[in-house]
């Protein structure tokens, strides 16, 4: 029974692969954009500011402004990828020892914890509510069921087999929904890079002074 779930889980991820490859090379298929005026910076350098740097908090006004969410959504996709790294190391039988478990724990408590207070805070504040669809609690519950049941598998409280249908379920859901973010985030951050970087406006500079009698 074990290996045939295990082989389920083989072939969901194979198909969420297979199928947001699909979404990422339409997304690309437009071709690019013809330029005509000179290029006024560099495009690399625009594109490391954007997936590096330019994700700080200081550097985005709606980060800065909630830090607290924004520490929270760090907490909750870091746990997400914990999630993902135990459900590859259950797959192959490795032994992660009494230190990897506890880190795995920690990342994984932290990440359900944050998921759920996301999720609540979707529901309580009615901003958010109003905004809101289906799939933005479906996909936060799905993810957090997911992550439950990892946890409760590494506390030994759920079977193996029950962590492995959930991870079917989200596999299968993840091309579906606003999951699939996790890939198109980064695609978006190299296309706001790349514009903009060639453009001179980023990496942000330090503004310079103006000095008196000096034409802006």
């Amino acid at each position: 029974m074990v290996f045939w779930v295990k082989l389920g889980v083989v072939i969901s991820f194979l198909y969420a692969a297979a199928f947001l490859g699909y979404l990422l090379w339409r997304n690309f298929s437009f071709g690019h954009r013809l330029y005509y005026a000179h290029s006024r910076g560099d495009e690399k350098k625009g594109i490391f500011y954007a997936l590096g740097p330019g994700l700080l908090p200081w550097t985005k006004e709606s980060a800065s402004r909630h830090l607290g969410v924004y520490l929270t959504g760090i907490a909750y996709h870091t746990g997400i990828g914990a999630g993902f790294a135990f459900l590859g190391i259950s797959l192959l039988g490795f032994d992660l020892g009494h230190l990897g478990r506890l880190l795995f724990q920690v990342f994984l408590g932290g990440g359900l914890i944050s998921g759920l207070g996301l999720l609540l805070r979707r529901i309580i504040q009615k901003s958010l509510r109003f905004i809101s669809c289906g799939d933005d609690y479906g996909a936060n519950l799905v993810v957090d069921l997911f992550l439950a049941l990892a946890l409760g598998h590494l506390f030994g409280w759920i079977s193996e087999i029950l962590f492995f249908v959930s991870s079917i379920v989200l596999l299968i859901y993840l091309p579906w929904g606003k999951i699939r973010h996790c890939l198109f985030f980064f695609a978006s951050r190299v296309f706001f890079g790349r514009f903009f970087g060639r453009r001179g406006v980023l990496p942000r500079q330090s503004p310079q002074p103006v000095f008196s009698g000096e034409r802006r």
